[in-house]
Order: structure tokens, then C-alpha cells, then sequence
């Protein structure tokens, strides 16, 4: 028989979707290994996440709704003792900023009441505490060694679950920037795309405009599938007015656009990863608290420029649009952060991750 996995991930508006986006790419290596993959969501929202993520990338997922708050994972309790009694998965995989350690000890109670054999594995980037799992995967460019004791650890650049499309790179760095790719991930609360086509286009008093040159730069725009709806016509509107702004609504040959593009600007996240592995040169900022250590590491090393924390940093729109301009006619030095790139982010760690869950279940 099949081995079940279930996946605990959540989406919306608030906590975006890339909790869910990066449990795909697993779950589609777990799939081709043969084993049955289940969601187990909170609520509606996060369901219709996930289907809007699998027609963008041409993979459908069955889920479980247990009608809970995301936030308050201790309530899944009750539906989940009847789920696994019926179910009796084999392997549990949870991506949730909001499990606790009296979750942890709430599951394993759980596993041992039923009688059964689960084995928990959980995707971590916060080092809240040591979580009570068998398997845990931490991605960040510097993990500290002992900080878990799970049995199984995956730790490192190397297991960032990216999909298929991101592992076999032929990225070329062109004499001149041309092409500029933008994301802000699954949603853009603080209209920093905007704010940055309105910095390169239409600002009439823009700083930048006076002193840097934008002739002939192109930016291929990826609208978040949480963009709210007044954003996204606003996006659309400028896009209308000026040949040079291209939107691409939930792509599916993301790796595609990003290979035809000479730099990106882009939020940390999964798309920063994404960006390494093909070898985009690319300048990254920061939107929340989570997020500033990691992305200043890939600056550390080399692969990628960090420009700041957009909630605090007033000058953050310019400092991307000179750093942009100011790489347009240096090949050299996109190269170098092209090459130091791909060293670290290979595009195989959802494969590495599954073939980890497949045998140790």
C-alpha cells in the first residue's frame, strides 16, 4: 500500500502562501516516490490557497478542512484524533509559525493513545525551541548544529524545497541588464512593486530619475495571488500606460521568466531561493521580523544584496533603483553573485527532502 503523508500548512492574506507553496514542491517529489499526500488545513481560506497554487502549477492536492483558526493550532486536536484514527498516516509533515511545544505534546499524546507509528517532521526558520519531531528541515544559509534533536536533520542551503523547473539552470549574464524581474511574493501590503514602477516611469520629481538612465529596461511584474483586487488595477493600469511593464498572473514557467531576466528585485522568501538557483543576480529586502537575519545572510556571502527592511528603511525604493542602474553595465558583478548564487542553492532539496521522509517511513 501506499505510504500516507499528511502536510499541516496554512495561507491567506496575512500569513501569505509560501508556507503551502513549499510543501508543494515536496509533495509533488513524494508523489512521484509513489506515496499518497494529504493537506490538513484550518479553514476555507487556506484551501482555496492551495487551489489557486496547484493550477498555477498544474498540480491538484486533496485536502482536509478542520475548520479551526490557523493561529490556534492546539484546536485541531479534536478533529485530528478522528482523522487519525481513520486515516493512520505514516508520516506528518507540519509548516505552521504557530505550532507550540504543548502542541508537539498534544500530537505525540495523540500518536500514542491511537497505537500507531507516525513519524513528525517539521520545516523550521525560527528557533522558537526544540521541537518534538523526528525530522526537521531548516533551509537558512547558517544553522547552528546542535539547536535540534531530531533524528533526522536537514540543514542547510542545499534542502530548500524549490520545484523541478529551478534545478537544472542555464543562466547567462548578459553585457548589458535589459530585463528586471519584480516579485513581492504572495502578497504586497506595502505596494512596493508599485512604488518601484512609479520610481522607474512615471515619478515626475523622482530623485533617481534625474541622475540614472532607464532607457530601454524592461520589468516583468509577477502579481502575487493575494494581491487585493483595487492593487492589482492599479498594477494592470500601469502596466497599460507603459510597453516596458509586462504582469504575469499565477505562472507557471516562473524559472522561465526569471532566466530571461538580467537582475531581479525580490522579497525573502521562497522566490529569493528560487532567484539563486537559476543565478539571477538579485537585490532583496526585507518586509517582516523573520525575515531580516536570512536575507542578510544571503548578502553576507555574496549572493544577493540585501537593500533593507521596508518598514523602517524611508529610502529603501531609491536604494533599489540605484542599486539596479548601478548594475546594468557591470557584467562582472553580476556575474560574481550569479556564480556565488548557484553554489549554495543547487534547486534539489525537495527532492533530497522526500527521498529523507521515503525512507525513513
Amino acid at each position: 500500500m501506499a505510504k500516507k503523508i499528511w502536510i499541516k500548512a496554512n495561507g491567506n492574506g496575512a500569513i501569505a502562501t509560501g508556507h503551502i507553496r513549499r510543501c508543494m514542491t515536496i509533495a509533488a517529489e513524494l508523489r512521484g516516490k509513489g506515496c499518497e499526500v494529504t493537506y490538513i488545513l484550518s479553514d476555507e481560506d487556506s484551501d482555496h490557497v492551495l487551489h489557486e497554487l496547484s493550477e498555477e502549477g498544474g498540480d491538484e492536492y486533496d485536502s482536509i478542512i478542520l475548520h479551526t483558526i490557523y493561529s490556534q493550532p492546539l484546536q485541531d486536536m479534536e478533529a485530528m484524533k478522528v482523522l487519525m484514527a481513520e486515516e493512520k498516516p505514516d508520516f506528518f509533515l507540519i509548516d505552521s509559525y504557530f505550532v507550540t511545544e504543548e502542541y508537539f505534546k498534544a500530537l505525540r499524546d495523540l500518536i500514542k493513545e491511537l497505537g500507531l507509528e507516525v513519524k513528525l517532521g517539521y520545516i523550521d526558520d525560527l528557533y522558537k525551541f526544540d521541537y518534538d519531531v523526528d525530522f526537521i528541515v531548516n533551509y537558512d544559509l547558517k544553522v547552528p548544529e546542535d539547536f535540534y534533536s531530531a533524528g533526522v536533520k536537514l540543514l542547510g542551503g542545499e534542502y530548500a524545497p524549490l520545484r523541478r523547473q529551478f534545478g537544472d539552470s542555464k543562466y547567462k549574464i548578459s553585457k548589458r541588464a535589459q530585463n528586471v524581474f519584480i516579485s513581492a511574493g504572495g502578497t504586497d501590503p506595502y505596494r512596493i512593486v508599485r512604488n518601484i514602477l512609479n520610481e522607474i516611469y512615471f515619478a515626475e520629481n523622482s530623485p533617481c530619475r534625474e541622475v540614472l538612465d532607464f532607457t530601454g529596461v524592461m520589468c516583468e511584474v509577477v502579481v502575487g495571488p493575494l494581491f487585493e483586487e483595487d492593487y492589482v488595477k492599479e498594477l494592470q493600469d500601469m502596466a497599460d500606460k507603459c510597453e516596458f511593464i509586462t504582469l504575469h498572473y499565477n505562472p507557471g514557467n516562473m524559472a522561465e521568466i526569471m532566466n530571461k531576466c538580467d537582475f531581479a528585485v525580490s522579497a525573502g522568501g521562497t522566490t529569493l531561493y528560487e532567484l539563486c538557483a537559476i543565478g539571477v543576480p538579485t537585490c532583496v529586502y526585507s518586509m517582516s521580523d523573520n525575515q531580516v537575519q536570512f536575507v542578510q545572510a544571503f548578502d553576507e556571502l555574496g549572493a544577493a544584496k540585501y537593500a533593507g527592511d521596508i518598514r523602517t528603511d524611508h529610502r529603501l525604493i531609491q536604494k533599489i533603483v540605484t542599486w539596479g542602474t548601478a548594475a546594468v553595465d557591470n557584467p562582472g558583478f553580476r556575474k560574481r553573485m550569479s556564480d556565488k548564487a548557484r553554489s549554495i542553492i543547487d534547486g534539489k532539496g525537495a527532492e533530497k527532502i522526500a527521498a529523507a521522509i521515503v525512507e525513513m517511513i
